[in-house]
């Protein structure tokens, strides 16, 4: 029984160090990463957009986030947070950082339209430079 145990102390932190290693060394943790911005008026109560993107720059390739991410999307949407990024599209930046436009329309009217920075570390995408929340004048 004792032998037993020792053997399984050794064996699960070498099964954790694998689980969570990548093809290229790098040790990553097997959470999912979501970028938000928080989106309120002046009165800060949560502003529904009707419509949001997200539009690289470079390409001008368009993420719908409400289409691949609905039931969360719907979740975060009636307290004003929106996607910017999710590790999902990781494959869309780079290290350094690649530009993308958050673009958010209520009613017909485009009312943010705010650019980021979005890199990786090789796990996960991290914003590099964007605002996390934005207050609008109604």
């Amino acid at each position: 029984m004792i032998r037993n145990l020792k053997v399984d102390l050794l064996l699960i932190p070498l099964i954790l160090f694998f689980a969570c290693k990548r093809d290229n060394g790098v040790i990553c943790t097997e959470e999912y990463r979501m970028l938000t911005v928080s989106i309120r008026d002046t009165a800060s109560k949560p502003v529904i957009l009707n419509k949001y993107f997200v539009k690289k720059t470079s390409t001008g390739e368009i993420i719908d986030f409400s289409k691949e991410e609905p039931y969360l999307d719907s979740i975060n949407r009636i307290q004003g947070i929106y996607f910017v990024f999710t590790d999902g599209k990781m494959g869309m930046t780079s290290k350094d950082g690649t530009e993308f436009e958050f673009h958010g329309i209520l009613g017909t009217t485009e009312i943010v339209n705010e650019k980021y920075l979005i890199g990786n570390d090789e796990c996960h995408v991290k914003m590099l430079s964007g605002k996390k929340e934005i207050v609008i004048s109604k």
